[in-house]
């Protein structure tokens, strides 16, 4: 049975996959549609959206990070910071650790959990932020 959806226009879109309704509503796929969407980040800030981030990540703190994430940061949060320092982890690796989290944790953020994490990168020896954002994409949707 084939399903036909409505756009917010009200026109009926007979697309059978995400692809197919997003290139019939906007007239490009959605690849051509992120490639447009960098252009115009690299022409506003002068990098690439990864260029950026990794400049974010790595010209902070992760106490830094984390204030201007969350507007303010508690002492458990400097006690996490100052463990995974601790263990081995640089800021900038804490700091996409940080974001990782984040991101992927439905119970909020954890700071055992993100001390377990920690130690799981150290056994996987990602010291790096290259190596992190490799993880990150290998098991985004495990």
């Amino acid at each position: 049975m084939r399903e036909d959806y409505k756009n917010m226009r009200g026109k009926i879109v007979h697309g059978k996959t995400p692809e197919e309704r997003f290139k019939e509503v906007y007239g490009i796929t959605i690849e051509e549609w992120k490639a447009k969407q960098q252009e115009k980040f690299k022409a506003q800030t002068g990098m690439s959206p990864e260029e950026w981030y990794i400049k974010q990540v790595t010209s902070s703190t992760p106490i830094d990070y984390l204030k201007s994430r969350n507007g303010n940061v508690s002492e458990n949060d400097v006690e996490l910071v100052k463990d995974l320092q601790a263990m081995g982890l640089n800021d900038g690796v804490i700091n996409v650790l940080l974001d990782y989290v984040e991101a992927v944790s439905r119970i909020g953020f954890v700071h055992s959990l993100v001390k377990e994490m920690g130690e799981h990168w150290l056994k996987e020896n990602i010291l790096t932020i290259e190596s992190a954002k490799v993880f990150i994409r290998e098991n985004w949707n495990k």
